[in-house]
């Protein structure tokens, strides 16, 4: 199969999708927005206690007793090795520094149980991605080479309020924002790109529940999320831009977890489904949604920690699985695991300082016109999260 004919499908692999001129979006990879659920593997839906509890579970707000500021920061280096038949593999690099998220907490004094309202920003979904191989046209194009950047963000509002003794309730609401950055060398029509920018608004519902003093479950559920301006911008070397607009409509995305808090000790479970199968866009002024025909996303999460009180901090570590949304000719040769390590401390009861890394690793395979391309992807990547209570 020839160059030309592989770049589209290539590309889309390396993003987890299928995507070309009239199938605009790119699922990315879901992350952690916080070091401690890092640090859990993700295992946080009945955890959530802080200001990741805008991502994880909006009714862990209510829990809050003080007021709250986080920050968390960011360090991702992602590796990736291609490979075409028996040619020589090709090898990429791409890094990143950059703000995760950023929480502002506001527990409002009640009679009783609890009322907390919270503001947030932070980024669920990744798009960096890098892909590329060497080919016989190596010697005249250059190696063929795939680089994307970018990612969802989440700018919203929440509160979470005791029903009763055992229950809480939340609900998120927000702004979808975020752009993607497509680089592709070693085209016969030289470099080509795409910029994807997103506007949107979503809704998210959850609830708190206290099984027993020490069991909880935490379930939520994004309900509605409609990408009402998806701007793709479409650039070939020396020939100019194309630019498209669209409309995406998110399906149902659910999270439920389950969390025992020991005497000095936390076990935690999460699943979580997106249901990407159900997916639809279409492009503004056309009155037909087309389906994408992805497959849902299945995530599994576990994780523990431990509270050391010598030293007085807590040590984690936990696992993740990610059944990824694949469609067309390639298919995952392994999905996405990822294994995290984590601490935590505590500083005169008011500042703490969460620390988190994690290393993931999938990797792709063709089948039918792409038989013969493989791809392997390493991701390093470290979180810290600070938090002030006052």
């Amino acid at each position: 199969m020839g160059r030309t004919a592989l770049i589209t499908v290539l590309s889309l692999a390396a993003l987890a999708s299928a995507q070309d001129a009239s199938d605009p979006f790119g699922l990315g990879r879901a992350q952690d927005i916080d070091a401690r659920a890092m640090g859990l593997g993700g295992a946080y839906t009945a955890v959530a206690s802080d200001g990741s509890a805008l991502y994880y579970n909006p009714a862990g707000l209510s829990a809050v007793k003080k007021h709250e500021v986080g920050l968390s920061l960011e360090r991702t280096v992602l590796n990736g090795v291609g490979r075409l038949d028996a040619y020589p593999s090709l090898h990429l690099r791409q890094e990143d520094l950059r703000i995760q998220s950023a929480t502002w907490l506001l527990p409002i004094p009640t009679s009783r149980g609890g009322l907390t309202f919270a503001l947030g920003y932070y980024r669920p979904r990744n798009f960096a991605d890098v892909a590329g191989y060497q080919d016989d046209k190596s010697a005249t194009l250059g190696a063929y080479e795939y680089q994307a950047d970018g990612g969802l963000d989440a700018w919203r509002v929440a509160f979470g309020v005791d029903l009763a003794p055992d229950i809480a309730f939340g609900l998120a609401a927000g702004a979808v924002t975020g752009s993607e950055e497509v680089r592709i060398q070693g085209t016969s029509d030289g470099t080509v790109g795409y910029l994807r920018d997103y506007a949107g608004m979503d809704l998210e519902p959850s609830l708190m529940f206290k099984i027993s003093p020490r069991l909880k479950l935490g379930l939520s559920m994004v309900i509605w999320e409609h990408i009402f301006d998806l701007q793709q911008t479409y650039e070939v070397q020396d020939q100019g831009n194309s630019v498209r607009h669209f409309r995406a409509d998110f399906p149902f995305q659910i999270k439920s977890g389950l969390a025992y808090q020991g005497d000095s000790w936390l076990v935690s479970a999460d699943a979580r489904l997106n249901a990407w199968s159900q997916y639809q866009f279409e492009e503004r002024n056309v009155s037909t949604y087309q389906k994408t025909g992805y497959q849902d996303e299945l995530i599994l999460a576990v994780g523990g920690e431990k509270f050391i009180r010598p030293a007085n901090m807590v040590l984690r570590a936990g696992y993740t699985y990610n059944a990824l949304p694949e469609r067309g000719d390639y298919n995952p040769t392994y999905d996405l695991n990822r294994f995290s390590v984590g601490a935590g401390f505590l500083f005169s009861g008011s500042l703490s300082l969460d620390l988190a890394y994690s290393y993931s690793f999938w990797g792709w395979a063709g089948s039918g016109e792409t038989a013969g391309q493989s791809l392997d992807n390493r991701e390093h990547r470290a979180l810290a999260t600070f938090a002030f209570r006052y």
